[in-house]
């Protein structure tokens, strides 16, 4: 339960530590251990191809004993750029193993920001998919790494497959010690981007010290892969769970997600908002094909009120959960409750919230300012960039999250937007995030971005730009009539109209592009009145 201190304004987690994550351990030694626990268990599904807890050592325990052949170790770093897939977990726990850090980016990316990326840490190894290799080699021309594909072949280039096979000293192998403390880095991974270029945050062990309470046999999926914090801190708490994991590579469908809960029974599945959103308005997510779905847990943004309604009605066998986590602070606040909805839960295990105005002054309970959070433990910083670490975390600890924020009087937590999408007409402050949820009211409506259009003369214009639902006639008219009705404000209407689209920009994690969709929202402006 959050406790509140009246006289500091400061809200506080359970004060709690995990006695699996002891000092002197590693985490590749952790999970080292954790693999043995359920040898025969299946520990992932890539679509058709399964891999036990058995086979998943094995590989990984052979491709981290090929990285201290060629003398890697924690000051180096190994680069990812691959989807999911039946090898990607093993090469991850591969470098937990040997202790050297690797950096994961999403395949998606452009050449010139993996060029930029990849500069800032040049890994002497390289492993991506095949449709990604001619990026990659040409990204990481100017010190020439050794590529390995994961998926695919290319010609001249050699497979991981070749480094999973048979070793004669396999049998005793241990993984490294931590050599640099607990706060090692284990892991680098790229902010958003949302708001500018992606900084790559390191990982340390801290970031996974949390109490482990879920049971074996459990079925897991989420589309996230290791480039993203969800991604990897569920594939670590399912292998000292003892869960299965079920990934994919291809494109995160409702149709295709239909499919995967059939075949393999899912009980627990993690989802962006978008992906919530796009299922509870297709026909084939029915109560019955969710059956098994015993928890429904999201992270990455905020779920209007009114889809998380729908998904209930779906999905009603099921708690609905959701996450509020940074990549550079780990879990923040979590809600387990079917209370509260659209709430971003109660602080987290050892965490510590502020709610702060333009001045620095602590808020109290129901009014919003800048989230400040405090996790107690060191964080390892944006790598290669003390400056961008400092604007982030200040002297004494606290995270400046730039998401804008309330606690109720339950000491709950509520997202209401970023910093900087904080808009005004005519000097009165409105969030977009408010609208976007009024107008998810219309059942009609699939997705919606609610953008800010200047104009010199009142300031930020809000318009919006829709997703329908298939086969939906609504009209401009209509959403603009409905926002006027719920919300009179005059700074909260419609004044720069809406506007319909196929799909509302977002990156591959499913977080919405807010300058992309700005733009688009302005483009498809000027051709209708043009």
């Amino acid at each position: 339960m959050a406790t509140y201190d009246e006289k500091e304004k400061i809200w506080s987690g359970p004060q709690e530590e995990s006695s699996i994550f002891k000092a002197d351990k590693s985490l590749g030694n952790i999970i080292f251990n954790a693999l043995q626990n359920w040898p025969k268990n299946m520990c992932q599904i890539c679509d058709d191809d399964g891999q036990t807890f058995e086979q998943t050592l094995f590989w990984s325990t052979r491709i981290a004993q090929f990285f201290k052949r060629k003398g890697l170790n924690h000051n180096d770093v190994i680069g990812i750029m691959a989807a999911n897939s039946i090898y990607l977990s093993p090469l991850g726990i591969a470098c937990f193993f040997n202790g050297t850090p690797f950096q994961a980016m999403n395949p998606s990316l452009d050449e010139a920001s993996t060029a930029e990326l990849l500069s800032k840490t040049k890994p002497p190894i390289i492993f991506c998919d095949e449709n990604v290799y001619e990026k990659v080699k040409s990204a990481s021309s100017k010190w020439h790494p050794e590529i390995y594909t994961i998926t695919g072949k290319v010609l001249g280039v050699p497979s991981i497959e070749v480094l999973a096979e048979t070793t004669e000293t396999e049998d005793v192998y241990h993984p490294e010690p931590l050599a640099d403390g607990c706060g090692q880095t284990v892991a680098i991974l790229c902010s958003s981007g949302t708001t500018g270029f992606p900084k790559l945050i390191a990982i340390s062990k801290r970031t996974f010290e949390r109490p482990i309470n879920l049971s074996v046999g459990l079925v897991f999926y989420t589309h996230s892969s290791l480039d993203w914090l969800t991604g990897l801190l569920t594939m670590v708490l399912c292998i000292l769970s003892g869960i299965t994991q079920v990934r994919s590579s291809k494109p995160f469908t409702p149709d295709y997600f239909v499919q995967l809960v059939k075949k393999y029974k899912v009980n627990w599945t993690y989802l962006a908002p978008r992906h919530i959103a796009s299922l509870i308005s297709c026909l084939d997510v029915t109560s019955e094909a969710m059956e098994s779905v015993r928890v429904l847990s999201y992270a990455g943004g905020t779920v209007s009120l009114a889809t998380l309604e729908r998904a209930k009605t779906i999905f009603n066998k099921a708690i609905i959960t959701s996450t509020y986590a940074l990549t550079e602070c780990g879990i923040l606040a979590q809600n387990f409750t079917n209370s509260n909805f659209s709430s971003a839960g109660t602080p987290f295990y050892n965490v510590k919230f502020r709610i702060v105005d333009e001045f620095g002054n602590n808020l109290a309970h129901n009014q919003v300012g800048e989230i400040y959070a405090h996790t107690g433990r060191p964080w390892n910083g944006y790598y290669g960039s003390q400056e961008a670490t400092r604007s982030f975390q200040d002297s004494e600890g606290w995270f400046h999250t730039g998401d804008m924020g309330y606690f109720d009087s339950e000491n709950f937590l509520y997202i209401v937007d970023r910093k900087k999408e904080v808009l005004k007409y005519q000097g009165l402050q409105y969030w977009t995030t408010e609208i976007e949820e009024v107008i998810s009211e219309l059942p009609q409506v699939r997705d919606v971005c609610v953008v800010g259009i200047y104009d010199e003369k009142v300031g930020d214009e809000a318009g919006a730009l829709v997703v329908i639902s298939h086969g939906s006639n609504i009209t401009a008219k209509e959403i603009v009539n409905h926002v006027a009705e719920r919300l009179p404000a005059i700074q909260k209407q419609l004044h720069a109209g809406v506007q319909f689209t196929e799909k509302i920009p977002a990156n591959p994690n499913g977080k919405t592009l807010r300058k992309a969709a700005r733009e688009e929202f302005t483009a498809k402006k000027l051709l209708t009145s043009g």
